[in-house]
């Protein structure tokens, strides 16, 4: 009976350990999570410099009407780069429409793309691209020097060129919004403490989208 007894008491102290261990597990992946940045938009360092003037380009959509992008205007302008074969591009388009949903009355969404027509035209017709503003040709992504895809440029009314870089979620689309609010040229930029990429434009544009998964 008494190593029963003893055996029962042995049995509790080892619970009581486990439900310790555990605990202090849950507090270190707590602080762990804690101290992750956030993942944002990855600003390749070639091309034009965020907050220097976009470049100006005059492209023709898929019906041959121009498009001018770059230029002061009313609007802000994101464009967004895409290729018929890209996943993560395709992917993406939901939350693309949703931020151009989101965002009607301040921001024009440009898809740029190039290669095939009938790809293109294809791409448009699966993912209900019919009434949008999209750009087909090599033009755009030369004069910006994209290199990989999916990727955006965020350019405001002025013409300035805000934010840009590889987005590969939504979580990343929406970080080219953020490094407005950040007065950043990236997240990356804003973690890291580097001033040599803020702005002190005082006529920032707010751009309010909801996060719709």
């Amino acid at each position: 009976m008494q190593l029963l007894i003893a055996s029962n008491i042995l049995l509790w102290l080892l619970l009581i350990a486990v439900a310790f261990t555990v605990m202090a597990l849950v507090r270190q992946i707590g602080v762990l999570h804690g101290r992750i940045a956030p993942a944002g938009a990855l600003m390749v360092d070639k091309g034009v410099t965020v907050n220097d003037p976009a470049p100006q380009v005059t492209a023709a959509d898929r019906h041959g009407r121009p498009v001018n992008i770059g230029y002061r205007g009313e609007r802000s302008q994101l464009l967004f780069f895409l290729a018929p074969g890209c996943p993560v591009c395709k992917s993406l388009l939901p939350a693309v429409k949703s931020i151009a949903r989101d965002n009607s009355g301040s921001l024009d969404v440009i898809y740029v793309s190039d290669g095939d027509f009938a790809e293109q035209q294809a791409l448009i017709e699966a993912n209900g691209l019919q009434q949008a503003s999209y750009v087909v040709g090599p033009e755009v992504g030369m004069t910006y020097q994209i290199g990989k895809l999916p990727y955006a440029v965020l350019i405001d009314a002025a013409g300035t060129l805000r934010a840009k870089g590889l987005v590969n979620s939504r979580e990343h689309l929406d970080s080219l919004f953020e490094t407005l609010h950040l007065d950043s040229a990236s997240l990356q930029h804003y973690l890291h403490g580097d001033p040599s990429h803020s702005h002190d434009h005082e006529h920032a544009h707010t751009h309010q989208h909801s996060a719709q998964h």
